[in-house]
């Protein structure tokens, strides 16, 4: 009796390593950071998208936040969090290794992080917009180093998401490996 069950499990089991699992743990990492964006920061940058213009004003200025003081950098912890699963669901056979998409997702969000530091974005911002004028992509780039807020909890959250990806990775692999004897 004890070997049918075993063998109930071994039949039922999805490996996590499986790219539909690697790419929905990003997605729902994303909701989860959306979620922080829509209750405890009134939408944006939902509000941008289309379809979720409604989101404006979900949390009021008097609203308790619903994450607290963890919704201030979750966000920076989920992008590459997310992102790096993602790319390693999109890997191919022979691809490098799916660490070094953390590792790239991670410096993403720090340069874009330390690109919101007062000393920098402003020269960021101006930068782009001489080069590219007005076009939609460089404004909103350049709105972004210019009006966002520089915090060192966001670099550490970005460093820890991309971190978190790679243990992941490296245990859903692992765990690949035990079950497809």
């Amino acid at each position: 009796m004890r070997n049918l069950g075993a063998m109930a499990a071994r039949a039922v089991h999805v490996p996590m390593a499986a790219p539909w699992v690697q790419a929905a743990v990003g997605g729902l990492a994303l909701v989860l950071g959306g979620l922080v964006y829509a209750l405890d920061r009134g939408g944006w940058p939902l509000t941008q998208l289309a379809g979720f213009a409604g989101l404006t004003g979900l949390a009021g200025a008097t609203a308790a936040p619903w994450f607290g003081s963890v919704g201030g950098w979750l966000p920076s912890l989920v992008h590459p969090f997310a992102f790096s699963l993602f790319t390693a669901a999109l890997r191919t056979s022979g691809a490098p290794p799916a660490t070094l998409a953390c590792a790239a997702w991670g410096l993403v969000n720090v340069l874009f992080e330390l690109g919101q530091h007062p000393r920098v974005g402003p020269v960021l911002a101006a930068h782009l917009e001489s080069a590219f004028g007005a076009a939609g992509g460089a404004r909103a780039l350049a709105h972004f180093f210019a009006r966002g807020r520089f915090d060192p909890a966001d670099l550490a959250a970005a460093v820890a998401g991309a971190a978190a990806a790679a243990v992941w990775l490296r245990v859903a692999s692992s765990r690949k490996d035990r079950h497809d004897c």
